[in-house]
C-alpha cells in the first residue's frame, strides 16, 4: 500500500512539474525585431481589458498562446533539424557556413536576418544558440514584417523574404490603431494583405537545395519542399483556399485583439495561430523533452496542439472508400481508393515523410487471410519493404507488397541518399496529389510525379482526365470462395520519421544527432492513423460496420475543396441507377438542405452546395455533414462525411 501511495505521489509531482517547466517568452530587441514576449503583453488575455482575446466562450484564443506549442515556434529548438544539420556539415565540412547561414534563414529568421542587416556574411547555429530571439523561431515580428515584394515568385523562395528595418507591422485589419503598439515597442501597424496570402508563406515553404558533390563542387538542385507550387497546381486557388485558410483557422466571433487601451472596438473574423500540420511525432518529442531543449511552452499547451494536430489530420487530410468484386469465383477485387483532402501534395514539406496503406482481409473467425501494410509498433518499420525504396503499385497481389506514398531522394549516381547536399532528383514521387493538379500546370516540372505513378491510370486520374486527387489500388486476393464472407479492414497511417531515415542520420557522431538519437528511441514509433474502414464482404454486397464507415459500392463521392468558402463542389459517380438522394445536415443532426433526390441512372453527377440552407438563406461557419444515399434494388449504400464552411 505505502509504495503504491508513493509512486502515486511521485507521478503527480512529475507530471506537475512537467505543466510548469516552460521558459518565459523572449522580451529582448533587436534594431528590427522584438521578442514574443513583448507581443504578448497586449496581445494576451491580461489587464486592463481582461476580456480581450478571448471567443465567445471565454476561452483564450491569442495568437502567442496557440503559437507558442507549435512547429513554428520551436523551429530553433527543432532536435531533428538540428541533428540533420549537424550530419550535412559534418559531410561537406569546407560548407559548414554556407550551410547554417541557408538553414536559420527560416529556423532562426530574427537572428539571421538581424546579422545579415548588420553586414554579416554568414550566421551560424553558434550565434543562434546564444541569441534569444533567434531561439524565439518563427516569432510574431517575422512574419508580420515580411513585404509584399516579389511574393509568389521565384525571387522570394528560398528564405529570400524581404523585411527591412521600418517598423512596420503589418496585419488583416484596415484602420488599425497605432498608438498603443508605437509607444510600448516603436511599431506601426498597418494593413498587409500578404497576410492572409499563401505566398507569405511560399517564401519559407517552397525551398530548393543545391546538391553538391564530395569535393563541395555543385552538382544539381533539388526541389526540397514546394507545397506552395503543388497547390497553385490545384483547385484551391480558383476557390479562394489560401494556406492561412487551413492553417490558421478563422472565427466569426468579435474578438478585441489587444487588451490595450480598454476602449478598444473588436474585429472579425479573427485568423487561430494555430499552425499545425502533421508533425505529432516531434510536438510529442518536444513536449517530453521541454526543459531540457528550453522551450516556452507548458505540457499542457503542447497537449493542446497535439489533439488539433490530430485532429485536423484524421478529419481534413485524406480518406479512403472501398468496393469489391469477384472474377472466376474464387478471385476477390478489392478497390480500395484514397482521395487527398489536402491544398497540396499528401504527405507534403521534408521528404522524410511517407504514408502507407494497411489493409488486412479475414475469415468469418476473424482468421487472417491477407495482410498488406503491417508494422513494427517498436520501432515503426513496415514489414516486407523492398531494398532502397517499396515502387507504387497499381496492382497489389503479394502480401509482401505495400503502397507507400512517399518521396525518395536520390544521388548523382541514381542511388537513395538521405543526405540533402547530394540529392539532385527524385527517384520515386508518388505523393497524393491536390484535385485539380495536372502534369500540364507551369510548376509541374518542380513537382512531377515521378515513378511507376507517373504511369498509373488510376492515379489522380479518371475517364474525365487528370486532377482526381485520388488514388485507386486494386487489391487482387486469388483462393478465396465468393460463397463465403469474409471482413476488411483498411487504414491509411502517416510517419515524419521512418526507421531507415532514422538509421542513415545514426551512423554518425555528433553530439546533436546523439540527443535525438536519445530522444527517437524513447518516443512512440506508431504511425498516426488518418482514416480507417471495416467492410463485410459477402458474395452480394458490402454492409457498412458503422455509419461513419465510407464503404462505397456502386457510389463514389468526391467533395472540393474542403474546407470550403463559398461553394463545396460534390463528384458523385454511381456505377447502376438507383434512387439518389444528396442531403447537408448542420453537426446537431438538423437537416439543412436537401440538394437531390430522384430516381437516377448510371454515370457521373456533379452537383455544389453555396452554404445556404433550403430557404435561401447563408448558414453560419461551421462543420456540416454530407449525406448521400443510394438505393438499389437488393442493396442501399450510404455516404458520410464532415464539410468545413469558412466565411
Amino acid at each position: 500500500m505505502y509504495p503504491f501511495r508513493f509512486f502515486t505521489s511521485l507521478w503527480m509531482i512529475v507530471t506537475l512539474c512537467a505543466s510548469f517547466y516552460a521558459q518565459s517568452l523572449p522580451t529582448e530587441t533587436s534594431t528590427i525585431f522584438s521578442g514574443s514576449g513583448n507581443c504578448a503583453t497586449c496581445h494576451a488575455p491580461g489587464a486592463p481589458n481582461t476580456s480581450a482575446l478571448r471567443d465567445s466562450r471565454g476561452r483564450d484564443v491569442s495568437p502567442v498562446t496557440l503559437w507558442r506549442s507549435t512547429m513554428m515556434a520551436n523551429s530553433a529548438r527543432d532536435p531533428l533539424w538540428r541533428a540533420k544539420v549537424s550530419v550535412e556539415t559534418l559531410l561537406t565540412p569546407s560548407l559548414k557556413a554556407y550551410i547554417e547561414d541557408k538553414c536559420t534563414t527560416c529556423h532562426a529568421p530574427m537572428g539571421r536576418t538581424e546579422a545579415i542587416a548588420n553586414g554579416a556574411p554568414y550566421y551560424s547555429i553558434a550565434e543562434m544558440e546564444n541569441d534569444p530571439l533567434a531561439m524565439d523561431g518563427v516569432s510574431c515580428t517575422v512574419c508580420h514584417q515580411i513585404k509584399d515584394i516579389n511574393l509568389g515568385r521565384s525571387e522570394s523562395f528560398s528564405g529570400h523574404y524581404t523585411i527591412e528595418n521600418d517598423r512596420l507591422i503589418y496585419g488583416p485589419y484596415t484602420n488599425p490603431v497605432t498608438g498603443p503598439m508605437q509607444n510600448s515597442v516603436n511599431y506601426t501597424p498597418v494593413y498587409g494583405a500578404q497576410i492572409q496570402r499563401s505566398e507569405l508563406c511560399a517564401t519559407c515553404h517552397t525551398l530548393f537545395t543545391t546538391a553538391v558533390d564530395e569535393s563541395g563542387q555543385p552538382v544539381g538542385e533539388l526541389p526540397e519542399q514546394t507545397p506552395y507550387l503543388e497547390w497553385k497546381n490545384s483547385v484551391y486557388p480558383d476557390q479562394g483556399i489560401e494556406c492561412q485558410t487551413c492553417h490558421v483557422p478563422q472565427i466569426s466571433d468579435p474578438i478585441v485583439i489587444s487588451n490595450r487601451p480598454q476602449t478598444l472596438g473588436t474585429r472579425t473574423p479573427f485568423g487561430k495561430h494555430y499552425f499545425v500540420g502533421g508533425n505529432v511525432f516531434m510536438l510529442r518529442i518536444l513536449r517530453d523533452n521541454g526543459a531540457e531543449l528550453g522551450v516556452t511552452a507548458t505540457a499542457t499547451q503542447f497537449d493542446s496542439t497535439i489533439q488539433r494536430t490530430l485532429r485536423f489530420l484524421q478529419n481534413h487530410t485524406a480518406k479512403l472508400s472501398l468496393e469489391y468484386f469477384w472474377q472466376s469465383g474464387d478471385t476477390l477485387i478489392l478497390k480500395l481508393a484514397v482521395q487527398n483532402l489536402t491544398g497540396h501534395k499528401f504527405p507534403s514539406g521534408y521528404p522524410s515523410r511517407r504514408a502507407w496503406i494497411y489493409l488486412q482481409l479475414s475469415d468469418a473467425n476473424g482468421r487472417p487471410l491477407f495482410t498488406s501494410g503491417a508494422w513494427d509498433p517498436a520501432t515503426g518499420a513496415i514489414r516486407h519493404l523492398d531494398d532502397g525504396y517499396e515502387p507504387h503499385y497499381h496492382q497489389i497481389t503479394d502480401s509482401t507488397q505495400v503502397q507507400v506514398y512517399e518521396a525518395v531522394m536520390g544521388n548523382a549516381q541514381g542511388e537513395v541518399t538521405y543526405t540533402l547536399l547530394r540529392a539532385t532528383q527524385y527517384l520515386k514521387d508518388n505523393r497524393l496529389p491536390p484535385a485539380g493538379f495536372t502534369t500540364r500546370h507551369a510548376t509541374y516540372d518542380s513537382i512531377k510525379i515521378t515513378g511507376n505513378a507517373a504511369t498509373d491510370p488510376n492515379f489522380n486520374r479518371s475517364p474525365d482526365g487528370e486532377g482526381t486527387g485520388i488514388d485507386t489500388v486494386y487489391y487482387v486476393i486469388p483462393d478465396i470462395p465468393a460463397n463465403g464472407t469474409y471482413r476488411v479492414k483498411a487504414k491509411l497511417v502517416y510517419q515524419t520519421v521512418p526507421p531507415r531515415f532514422a538509421a542513415d542520420l545514426f551512423q554518425y557522431n555528433t553530439p546533436e544527432v546523439n540527443r535525438f538519437q536519445q530522444y527517437y528511441q524513447a518516443a512512440d514509433k506508431n504511425p498516426v492513423v488518418i482514416d480507417s474502414l471495416q467492410a463485410i464482404v459477402s458474395a452480394t454486397r458490402i454492409d457498412p460496420i458503422s455509419p461513419e464507415t465510407l464503404t462505397q459500392s456502386p457510389l463514389l463521392v468526391r467533395a472540393y475543396p474542403n474546407p470550403f468558402n463559398p461553394v463545396v463542389y460534390l463528384h458523385i459517380q454511381l456505377q447502376a441507377s438507383g434512387q439518389l438522394s444528396v442531403q447537408i445536415f448542420d453537426i446537431s443532426g438538423r437537416q439543412v438542405r436537401t440538394l437531390y433526390h430522384q430516381p437516377t441512372p448510371a454515370g457521373d453527377y456533379r452537383l455544389q452546395w453555396d452554404g445556404q440552407d433550403d430557404r435561401g438563406e447563408p448558414v453560419s461557419s461551421g462543420f456540416y455533414l454530407l449525406r448521400i444515399v443510394w438505393s438499389g434494388k437488393t442493396n442501399r449504400v450510404m455516404h458520410t462525411q464532415k464539410l468545413l464552411l469558412l466565411r
